[in-house]
């Protein structure tokens, strides 16, 4: 279990009013999704769901509180690096609802806090109200776009490009939003991008001389994010490249 200050339900339930997915749904639906779950805890490198596993298996349908996660892909070689980040606001684990297993495995980075809505309970209320699928269908199409922008970035020929798109992703503010702090080692951000861990150095060397990142111990913080999109966006060289 996680050893991070508890969080209370009214705290979590503020923090997925005003971030991601559920933020952006109808009232009725938002409070109903938020009464029905409960809070748990993981401590760093704990396995919060596995890809393969069903309905009866894990935490349901869940949406981040605190804390950061990794997505770790489950297809290919067991040794593929992180997929991508997760943070607040963030949703996941509803393949099973829609008759499917997960697809990914979903690992604590740091202690993590969740609220999970169980998939009877989920059921439940969608059976009530079939109007309201509507929204877990916004959210595989929103996770799917995200997908395909993740995609899209990795094929950047240049690597100053592609290691700028991966630090937004993993902040989460590809695009827009406030950029939280990417909690791994300069090798794993790295490979993330597809870069060894040489040039990374480099590139992150040179992100931090322009003022646009900090760096501390397996944490890197984006203090220019607008930079780094323009970067990832407009092409025009910024710095080392290969």
């Amino acid at each position: 279990m996680s050893d991070h200050e508890p969080i209370s339900m009214a705290d979590a339930c503020n923090v997925l009013e005003r971030e991601g997915w559920l933020a952006t749904r109808p009232a009725d639906f938002r409070e109903a999704f938020l009464a029905a779950g409960r809070l748990r805890t993981f401590a760093a490198g704990e396995q919060i769901s596995t890809a393969g596993d069903g309905a009866d298996v894990g935490p349901g349908v869940y949406g981040v509180v605190a804390g950061q996660v990794a997505a770790l892909p489950a297809f290919g070689a067991p040794d593929a690096p992180t997929a991508v980040l997760y943070n607040p606001g963030h949703w996941t684990g509803y393949a099973p609802l829609f008759g499917g297993p997960r697809v990914i495995h979903v690992r604590a980075i740091t202690p993590a806090t969740i609220l999970s809505i169980s998939f009877s309970e989920a059921r439940r209320m969608l059976n009530a109200r079939p109007e309201w699928w509507q929204n877990l269908a916004l959210l595989v199409f929103e996770t799917s776009v995200a997908n395909g922008i993740v995609l899209t970035d990795l094929l950047l020929s240049r690597s100053d490009r592609r290691l700028a798109a991966m630090l937004l992703h993993h902040a989460g503010c590809r695009h827009a939003g406030q950029a939280h702090p990417i909690h791994l080692s300069q090798e794993d951000v790295g490979a993330t991008a597809r870069l060894s861990r040489h040039p990374t150095r480099q590139l992150l060397q040179a992100f931090e001389a322009r003022g646009w990142i900090s760096q501390s111990y397996r944490c890197i913080h984006i203090l220019a994010p607008e930079q780094l999109r323009t970067l990832v966006d407009s092409g025009e060289p910024h710095g080392p490249s290969s």
